[in-house]
């Protein structure tokens, strides 16, 4: 950081505080892939345990059979 009368001038590392590397693309990549396998699960977990009829499409009757009765 350095002067000039009134302006101060500072370097781009200098005012974001850090810096950027291949560390913070990892971290970037790796938490996304967490996050995504954590709704995959849940996903799948709540498709597996789901009581609403609809996994089974054979144990449903067909429109034609409601209509007979």
């Amino acid at each position: 950081m350095h002067r000039e009368g009134e302006e101060i001038h500072v370097s781009t590392e200098e005012a974001k505080g850090g810096s950027r590397g291949r560390h913070v693309f990892t971290i970037l990549i790796v938490s996304l892939l967490l996050a995504a396998g954590a709704m995959t699960i849940a996903w799948v977990t709540g498709a597996l345990t789901s009581t609403d009829g609809t996994a089974n499409p054979k144990d449903t009757p067909s429109a034609s059979a409601t209509e007979a009765m």
